[in-house]
């Protein structure tokens, strides 16, 4: 049964674009069945970039359509990353899909995420016959079994329509928590997508649609080309900002609202009140976001009631930056991370819409946040922990 307090879905309404059009999926079920609707159309290919991949009602879901379309004919390939298993193994319903094996290093991770955040962890994890379908199949290639650091989310349909965003697959993302996620449609916005990835061209904000990009595989070593880009744009804002960020800490991003918010810029941001992970961090980084600025009226600090896993900036009602990269520093030079740019009020004002909808149920912070400095510094110990392979 659907939670009670989600916020109203808006009806995903088409954005013409060059090559094109763009569409806001929103959140929740109604932008997961519109995902799942253009795998259960596909007819050449399925590509999936997933981060977290629950055993679950959704999970399985996700996987009969992928099946079924493998079943047609079609071309599926699946990148699944290794890393995310100690997530599936604590969150949710606490199994995953294709990682079944909880080998001793993973183990311990989720045992120690346990008991930091008082949430025990499942070793026992039950076999999937759906998924080993899927592992066998002759249409279906899965990478799965190595740490990649990817952290996209991604579904490439025909190569003709792209979602992306913040939804991982997991009955938690299509129920409970707040996501938000995006559609284009048209080949030349997949084919540039797919130029992104490999780093055959820079970032170029003056196509009006392009791609923002992090790969460990095609940058240089302890560098993050999107981080330059997504700084740069919260600079540049000249009357608004509105963010809504599931993860905050990264203090490149703290300094950068501040300066925003001490020129003038009416600033939102929205988060969860207690996020799912980090959430001491989350608390620290806005009680010193308020202590630099001295938390004048141009700052709205919006805390929701439930996790809010959106990654979202939109610039002067006009700019956007939405994907799967958050303001940490594992989401720069670490992971593997894929954002939209858009230049489009359209747009934006539709994002804009869906955030105010999510607010709904929050409340306003009050000059002071208290968090436990203690599970912040933990909190900081695992990032570092997870970032010493990183970039």
């Amino acid at each position: 049964m659907m939670p009670t307090g989600l916020p109203t879905p808006i009806v995903a309404s088409s954005i013409p674009t060059a090559g094109g059009a763009l569409r806001v999926l929103g959140s929740g079920d109604v932008a997961f069945q519109a995902i799942l609707e253009r795998i259960r159309s596909a007819k050449k290919s399925v590509e999936i970039r997933a981060f977290l991949w629950r055993d679950d009602e959704a999970g399985n879901m996700l996987g009969e359509a992928v099946l079924a379309a493998a079943d047609r004919g079609a071309e599926v390939i699946i990148h699944k990353d290794r890393i995310a298993a100690v997530y599936e193994y604590t969150g949710g319903n606490k199994q995953s899909f294709f990682h079944k094996r909880v080998d001793p290093i993973r183990g311990f991770q989720a045992w120690f995420l346990g008991a930091v955040y008082r949430a025990p962890g499942s070793f026992k994890q039950k076999p999937n016959a759906l998924s080993q379908r899927i592992l066998a199949h002759k249409n279906i290639t899965v990478e799965h079994t190595r740490k990649r650091f990817d952290h996209s989310k991604i579904y490439i349909i025909d190569d003709h329509y792209l979602a992306l965003g913040s939804m991982g697959i997991g009955d938690n993302h299509r129920h409970e928590w707040i996501d938000l996620m995006i559609e284009a449609e048209g080949e030349e916005h997949v084919n540039r997508l797919r130029e992104r990835m490999t780093g055959l061209d820079e970032f170029d904000p003056s196509r009006g649609i392009d791609f923002l990009v992090h790969s460990r595989e095609a940058h240089r070593k302890n560098s993050c080309p999107m981080i330059t880009h997504r700084l740069a744009l919260i600079d540049a804002a000249q009357v608004s900002l509105t963010v809504e960020m599931a993860y905050l800490g990264d203090r490149r991003f703290t300094a950068a609202l501040a300066r925003a918010v001490q020129r003038g810029i009416h600033v939102k941001l929205v988060t969860a009140d207690q996020a799912d992970v980090l959430a001491n961090i989350n608390r620290a980084t806005c009680q010193t976001l308020m202590r630099l600025t001295g938390a004048p009226d141009n700052l709205q600090i919006i805390l929701l009631p439930r996790m809010v896993h959106s990654k979202v900036v939109v610039i002067d009602h006009r700019w956007c930056d939405i994907g799967s990269a958050n303001f940490t520093s594992l989401s720069h030079g670490v992971y593997d991370e894929i954002n939209l740019y858009a230049d489009s009020a359209t747009f934006a004002r539709e994002l804009e819409a869906e955030i105010e909808r999510h607010c709904e149920h929050g409340r306003l912070a009050g000059s002071r946040l208290s968090y436990r400095r203690m599970y912040s510094g933990l909190e900081r110990a695992i990032m570092a922990y997870q970032s010493r392979k990183g970039g």
